[in-house]
């Protein structure tokens, strides 16, 4: 499909440019008027540059992070909503999860990171990068 989106836009961009050309050189195709070449190229343009932006946006969404599932959760950070010595809960991606605290005990408010699922539980450590989460009330 982006090959055609790719062949189809190129083929714009060329009968625009053909038509525009001939449109500054004063040849008329099929009894065209030459408004007229110059009116068909700027639609062939914008037509073109319109088929460019799906395809543009059409590879970029196949190159999105998955945002679902496992792939989703693994790496996502959250709040400890309860100790978690070693169980509790956490709100991750707006959600509470049962969780299981990695290595250490984690207090309640600290900020965490998903490393690893086992079963319906979060495999949670401490994240790093802040001491206490705003978000927890």
């Amino acid at each position: 499909m982006h090959a055609l989106l790719a062949f189809v836009a190129g083929a714009l961009v060329v009968v625009a440019v053909l038509l525009a050309v001939a449109a500054g050189v004063g040849v008329a195709y099929y009894g065209l008027t030459l408004q007229f070449e110059v009116l068909l190229a700027a639609v062939f343009f914008v037509s073109a540059a319109i088929v460019a932006a799906i395809f543009y946006l059409g590879v970029k969404a196949q190159n999105n992070r998955i945002q679902t599932g496992k792939e989703a959760l693994i790496g996502a950070t959250g709040v400890a909503t309860t100790d978690l010595a070693p169980r509790g809960e956490v709100r991750v991606l707006g959600e509470f999860w049962q969780a299981i605290a990695k290595d250490q005990e984690i207090p309640r408010c600290k900020e965490v990171v998903v490393v690893d699922l086992d079963g319906m539980f979060l495999v949670v450590k401490p994240s790093e990068e802040k001491l206490n989460s705003p978000k927890c009330q």
